[in-house]
C-alpha cells in the first residue's frame, strides 16, 4: 500500500529528528519547553513562567527577547539605574508577581532573591543569560547603539558587571527551574544557545562553548561528555 504524500509544509518524524539538536545552529532556538510553559490547550493548568534575561550592557538582551520571546511574552520590565523608574518597575513586578502572571524580566545581574520570591508564588522561573567573550565587545555595541540613537549605558561598569554576571551564574543554575546561557560574541551571525540546565543539571551542550562559558562551568561539561561517551550507544 502506498503512503500518501505529506501535505506541504508537514514535518514528518524523521525530518524532525534530524532537525532535533539544534544547539549546533548559529540561529537563536529557544527550547519548546519554554514556549509551552505559558502557551497550551488548558492554560489553567501550567504555572506562571518568569523569565530573567541577564546579561552585560550589550551583549544582545533586547535582540533576543525581541525576535524570540516577544511573541509568547509580551510583557517586558527593564531594570533601571534611575530610582524613580525602578521604583515603578519594582511596583509592577510585585502586582504581575501576586496576580500570577508571566512576564520577562530584563537586567544586567542575576537577582537570586526575585528568583526565591517568584518560585514562592508559584512561578516557573527560567534564567537566560547572553554573554560574549570579550566586555570591549559590548562597549563598542553601546557606542554603536547610542550613535543610532539608542539607549546609553555607563561604560565604566561594563567590565564590572561583566565579572559579575559570570560570578553569580553558578547561583543562577542551583536556584532557578532552567538557566540557559546564550553566546552573541559573533556579529550578525544570532545568539547561538550553547547550554541548558534544568533543575540544576545539564541536559544539552553546544559542540562548541565558548571560554567564557567554559570559565564557570567547565568541569560539569567535561563531566557531562564524559558520561555520553562512557554510556550505552553514545559513542561518536
Amino acid at each position: 500500500m502506498k503512503s500518501k504524500p505529506l501535505p506541504k509544509g508537514h514535518i514528518s518524524p524523521s525530518q524532525k529528528a534530524r532537525s532535533k539538536d539544534a544547539l549546533g545552529e548559529r540561529r537563536t532556538v529557544v527550547p519548546k519547553s519554554v514556549k509551552e510553559s505559558s502557551v497550551s490547550e488548558n492554560p489553567t493548568a501550567q504555572k506562571p513562567v518568569l523569565i530573567l534575561l541577564a546579561g552585560t550592557a550589550g551583549a544582545g538582551k533586547t535582540t533576543l527577547y525581541e525576535s524570540q520571546l516577544r511573541t509568547v511574552f509580551p510583557v517586558l520590565l527593564k531594570a533601571s539605574a534611575s530610582p524613580i523608574e525602578q521604583a515603578e518597575t519594582d511596583r509592577e513586578r510585585i502586582r504581575l508577581t501576586k496576580e500570577g502572571h508571566s512576564f520577562v524580566y530584563q537586567d544586567t545581574t542575576i537577582d537570586s532573591q526575585m528568583i526565591r520570591e517568584a518560585q514562592e508564588a508559584g512561578f516557573d522561573v527560567k534564567v537566560f543569560y547572553v554573554g560574549t567573550e570579550d566586555p570591549n565587545l559590548n562597549m563598542g555595541r553601546v557606542l554603536l547603539r547610542v550613535s543610532n540613537g539608542g539607549p546609553f549605558a555607563a561604560l565604566a561598569r561594563i567590565v564590572d558587571d561583566y565579572a559579575h554576571g559570570l560570578k553569580h551564574l553558578p547561583d543562577a543554575k542551583k536556584l532557578a527551574d532552567d538557566l540557559m546561557l546564550f553566546d552573541n560574541t559573533a556579529h550578525g551571525r544570532g545568539h547561538r544557545l550553547v547550554a541548558h540546565f534544568h533543575a540544576g543539571e545539564l541536559m544539552k551542550l553546544a559542540r562548541a562553548v565558548p571560554k567564557w562559558a567554559q570559565k564557570v562551568f567547565g568541569k560539569e561539561f567535561e563531566k557531562w561528555l564524559g558520561s555520553r561517551e562512557r554510556g550505552p550507544g553514545r559513542g561518536r
